[in-house]
């Protein structure tokens, strides 16, 4: 049976609109739309906004349909927390209680979903999310005006990344770690970052599920902006600019001076959020022990020409523009538009209304703002007072059960004095002082210093990509034959390529000897003292054998 389902992105620059289908043959997304909102801060955007969804209602919902809007990232609060169990429902009753210390907000005045991303053994790893319920009466009214029903809130972040994620499956379970590895090798993930109009988002994916999110507040805006102001130009007029010839010269060669000029505004504005993104990236590889294989650029300012190149000389990092979303092989965009890549955030909060009970949707209308059903309804009408009973029959039988376990409550009161006290005794406080959230506060500011000083640490001793090239073009191998003042001659490097400390040397040398010497050099360069010969395809000179070789050298500072 068919199930359809309409995600609506609300930004600040244009409501985006993805349609999605699931049949049983697979999943297509059937159409999209963009409403520009306007940019003028002298007209309502809220009465734009009901306008557009009138007509979204008229065009798109369909009886039966699902309907997804989002929350924005910077709307919420999200932590990791592991369980030592897999259930959902004691995950979710759990949740106000393990993000009570953490949120930035009343817990009481706030609604709680999880997405499990994998399972270790039986524990369950998920990004927990909490939201204000302001923030989501806000959201909801907006909809409720033109007469909409909502049926999931998700959050737009959480959403986008569906589209690299393997959401058809449940998540990912891992065999429990018996011991921990000495030395355990970085773990490669991928990045998929999208650059909307005010913010963006970057989501670390890890083996076909969504490891982390991180926001960073800057976006296009930022970019017209600087235009608006460098140029003393309409901010408005500075949009039509950024849209129709932004761009990002990576040499300055028969460019004109007025070319020149742009392109170095918008270096200086970009910058920026390459300084945004290198601290975000450092911290999560800090935090999760990975290595980055790619970045995937989607979004808006994703179309900057020469963005992606000139971030990749920011960051260390590949990373390139998605040109088309058939690369995703989730969905069929076999009939879709060339442009839907612009429509990732929409489509991802489309995939929210068709995903399957093992992999659930993150949805936040829970408790007050949960969907009635109707049929619930009946139900109780007529079975009301019969589950009255029931509860009181049951309470008796609680309170029974809480009188016979009265003894071991009593240890337990014991055992959390004997704690308490050694609490005081590690802090060196007494009195009323030291009440749980303070030895709560005074454990999480301990852990936070040392994942501090280990971040410090590791960062002071890191080589750049340039120190090991500069190592390895010093290497100069000699032979005895041709005396101590002369370098071996006949040894080209045709392709030289470092990935974290991971380097892969290609070439060609003018006999086996010169080999023979290259290998021994760079041995001694090897972190492990071992090199491994490479299988090499390429075209050489007239008595030059070819060669490649990939190597391990080390990136701290010294080593």
């Amino acid at each position: 049976m068919a199930t359809t389902s309409v995600g609506i992105d609300i930004g600040t620059y244009s409501v985006k609109v993805a349609k999605v289908r699931s049949t049983n043959r697979g999943y297509e997304c059937i159409g999209t739309s963009e409403y520009p909102l306007s940019q003028d801060p002298n007209k309502d955007t809220q009465i734009e906004i009901i306008e557009i969804l009138r007509d979204v209602h008229a065009r798109y919902i369909e009886p039966g349909a699902s309907l997804v809007i989002g929350a924005h990232q910077y709307e919420v609060s999200w932590r990791r927390r592991e369980f030592p169990f897999k259930e959902r429902h004691k995950i979710l009753k759990s949740l106000p209680f393990e993000l009570e210390d953490d949120i930035p907000f009343s817990s009481e005045n706030s609604v709680f979903d999880a997405k499990i991303t994998h399972f270790i053994g039986n524990k369950a790893e998920v990004l927990a999310v909490a939201c204000p319920k302001e923030h989501l009466i806000k959201t909801l009214k907006r909809v409720e005006d033109v007469g909409l029903s909502v049926d999931i809130v998700s959050v737009d972040g959480f959403a986008f990344s569906n589209l690299f994620e393997e959401w058809r499956e449940a998540p990912w379970a891992y065999p429990a770690l018996t011991e921990a590895p000495e030395t355990p090798e970085p773990s490669q993930v991928d990045l998929a970052i999208n650059i909307g109009h005010r913010s963006s988002t970057v989501a670390i994916i890890k083996d076909g599920y969504l490891l982390d999110v991180r926001h960073i507040d800057w976006g296009g805006r930022d970019l017209a902006e600087l235009i608006a102001q460098r140029y003393s130009i309409p901010y408005l007029e500075a949009l039509k600019e950024l849209k129709k010839k932004a761009y990002i010269l990576m040499n300055n060669e028969g460019a004109s001076r007025e070319q020149v000029a742009l392109s170095e505004v918008i270096k200086s504005a970009v910058d920026n959020f390459a300084q945004k993104l290198q601290l975000t990236l450092f911290e999560l590889k800090s935090l999760y022990k990975v290595q980055y294989r790619q970045a995937i650029l989607v979004g808006g300012v994703s179309q900057l020409r020469n963005l992606g190149p000139y971030l990749t000389q920011k960051t260390e990092v590949a990373m390139n523009r998605l040109a088309k979303l058939d690369m995703i092989p989730q969905l069929d965009f076999g009939h879709s538009p060339n442009g839907e890549v612009a429509f990732v955030t929409a489509i991802g909060l489309g995939v929210e209304g068709i995903k399957r009970p093992k992999n659930p949707p993150l949805n936040l209308l829970r408790g007050e703002f949960a969907k009635q059903s109707q049929s619930l309804q009946v139900f109780w009408d007529r079975w009301g007072h019969s589950m009255k009973v029931a509860s009181a029959a049951f309470l008796v039988l609680c309170i029974w059960s809480f009188v016979r376990d009265d003894f071991t409550s009593s240890n337990i009161d014991a055992s959390a004095a004997a704690l308490h006290q050694q609490a005081e005794n590690v802090m060196g406080a007494k009195g009323p002082r030291v009440t749980n959230r303070a030895i709560h506060d005074f454990i999480r500011d301990q852990n936070e210093k040392a994942k501090l000083r280990d971040m410090l640490e590791s960062l002071q001793s890191m080589n750049s990509a340039l120190d090991v090239m500069t190592r390895l073009t010093a290497v100069q191998p000699m032979s005895k034959s041709y005396g101590p003042q002369h370098n071996l001659s006949g040894l080209n490097i045709a392709d030289l390529r470092i990935n974290g400390e991971d380097v892969v040397m290609t070439g060609q040398a003018a006999s086996s000897s010169i080999i023979a010497h290259l290998e021994q050099a760079l041995r001694a360069l090897a972190r492990d003292g071992k090199i491994h010969r490479l299988t090499v395809q390429m075209t050489t000179k007239r008595g030059y054998q070819a060669f490649r070789y990939r190597l391990r050298v080390s990136r701290r500072s010294g080593g």
